[in-house]
């Protein structure tokens, strides 16, 4: 199904990725942490010219649901949520009632423990520049992609493939596929401008449907879905993964850009209350990288801000929270500040080995909360032939990264085959394109961007997509994933 929806001079959506750190490590404390950035983590900050005076995606339009004055507060709000899309009925029992952490477990709708076997939704609504098999800062992140794009095409052309690209990069063709394969959950990363654009004080209602269809989706085909907010008002992470204009994390340098991420999982919260397809919310992806430690005292308190809001509008949902240094520095949290919560780290490029999700299980069994493998991918069949089922044996679910990229991209020091479900091929003319990216003297004719790039569009679509079993069969310890 496509949405049909003009989303036109949508102000737009960010950044890459994630990643994760050595998470065999740990600090003077025991607690696991981080030195390597993960997938789509621009490591050269000097590669490039950095558009800092750019705020990077079109104008947004105009929306009608204005932001309530008293978000935040205790008062309690209507929890109607979203459109009958998303309203639609559960497939079975597990999914009619709530996903909860119950003690050390996230436990379905019927209390039966629950691994949860999922896949991340990158690119979509952040398109990361190692997806696109872009080189340097000129495209790594979502706006600086979308300056290129409008560069090489006018603004009313980039206008339009976004349009096309929200439109079609996930279907409900897509989410078949997943649930066909047997995964039974995806975890959908979002940016702030697709809901709250800056400079707004109402939100997209166009932005929201793509959501509310994708719930609709994920219900009829027997799916959880996690809401992740991948990028944040300001930038959470301090890098090109969170979409930041200057590499700072902004969300922890100006309070308005904190109260307008509680304005945000507020408004979605309120929308998704009563809908139990929707599994948790990770209220934000990789909060402040290494360089930014100053800022980690107050990472927990903004947590414990953002879950009061939701819980004002929302009693059911399962909220999840990752540590700071690409998600892994749990002695950046703290024991649960609500009765339904989980604790995420990620895992890339390190031991797969069950010594190296040891300290993560130490504080669970110490918080009496689950824990849960929020993002693991970008490496070889061999090293996801460890990680998965090790996760599953120590009762721990898991969301690999990511459904679907580019043929041939990667990120990280692992070389070999694709290494994920789904490769999009590469469109006549990419080179020029990427050329263009790396180097403005190397710009093509608008003519020739616009061909290339609705090849694109069409070969994004799963039909024209390229299937890669093994990554699939070594996620799920099977032999045969057709």
């Amino acid at each position: 199904m496509q949405l049909g929806r003009t989303i036109r001079n949508m102000e737009c959506w960010t950044a890459l990725l994630a990643g994760v750190a050595a998470c065999g490590q740990t600090s003077a404390n025991g607690a696991p942490v981080g030195d390597d950035a993960g997938p789509g983590v621009t490591q050269d900050a000097s590669g490039g010219a950095v558009d800092a005076s750019n705020d990077g995606w079109p104008a947004s339009p105009g929306a009608d649901a204005s932001l309530d004055a008293s978000f935040g507060a205790d008062a309690s709000r209507d929890a109607r949520f979203g459109d009958d899309a998303a309203q639609d009925a559960a497939p079975d029992a597990a999914l009619a009632t709530f996903v909860h952490a119950s003690g050390t477990q996230i436990v379905d709708g019927t209390g039966k423990p629950l691994i949860l076997r999922g896949l991340g939704l990158g690119d979509w609504f952040e398109p990361e520049g190692y997806m696109w098999n872009f080189s340097g800062s000129r495209g790594d992140r979502p706006r600086r992609i979308n300056d290129r794009i409008t560069e090489l095409i006018g603004a009313t052309a980039a206008a339009a493939f976004w349009q096309s690209w929200y439109d079609n990069f996930i279907t409900e063709a897509d989410v078949a596929r997943m649930a066909e394969l047997g995964f039974n959950s995806v975890r959908l990363a979002m940016h702030y401008g697709l809901l709250l654009p800056d400079g707004q004080t109402s939100f997209n209602e166009q932005g929201f449907q793509y959501l509310t269809n994708l719930v609709g989706w994920c219900s009829h085909h027997g799916i959880w879905v996690i809401l992740d907010l991948h990028c944040a008002p300001g930038g959470q992470t301090g890098y090109n993964i969170d979409d930041s204009v200057n590499d700072t994390p902004d969300l922890f340098t100006t309070p308005a850009n904190q109260d307008r991420l509680v304005m945000l999982w507020t408004e979605i919260a309120r929308r998704f209350a009563g809908n139990p397809t929707v599994a948790g919310y990770d209220l934000l992806n990789e909060p402040l990288q290494p360089a930014f430690t100053q800022y980690d005292a107050q990472l927990w308190p903004l947590y414990q801000r953002v879950g009061k809001s939701i819980r004002t509008v929302d009693p059911n949902h399962m909220l999840i929270v990752e540590g700071a240094s690409w998600a892994n520095d749990w002695t950046t949290l703290g024991a649960p500040f609500d009765g339904n919560i989980a604790y995420s780290f990620h895992k890339y490029w390190n031991d797969p080995s069950q010594a190296s999700l040891q300290a993560y299980i130490n504080y669970r069994t110490m918080w009496q909360a689950p824990i849960w493998l929020g993002e693991s991918g970008e490496n070889s069949d061999d090293w996801y032939k460890q990680v998965f089922p090790e996760c599953e044996s120590d009762d721990i679910g898991w969301s690999f990264w990511t459904w679907k990229k580019l043929d041939g991209a990667r990120s990280g020091p692992v070389a070999g085959p694709q290494n994920n479900p789904y490769g999009i091929p590469t469109p006549a003319g990419w080179s020029a394109i990427q050329a263009y990216v790396q180097d403005a003297t190397q710009k093509p004719t608008a003519a020739a961007a616009q061909a290339t790039f609705d090849q694109l569009l069409e070969n994004i679509k799963l039909a024209n997509c390229t299937y890669y079993s093994g990554p699939v069969c070594s996620v799920l310890g099977k032999t045969s994933c057709l």
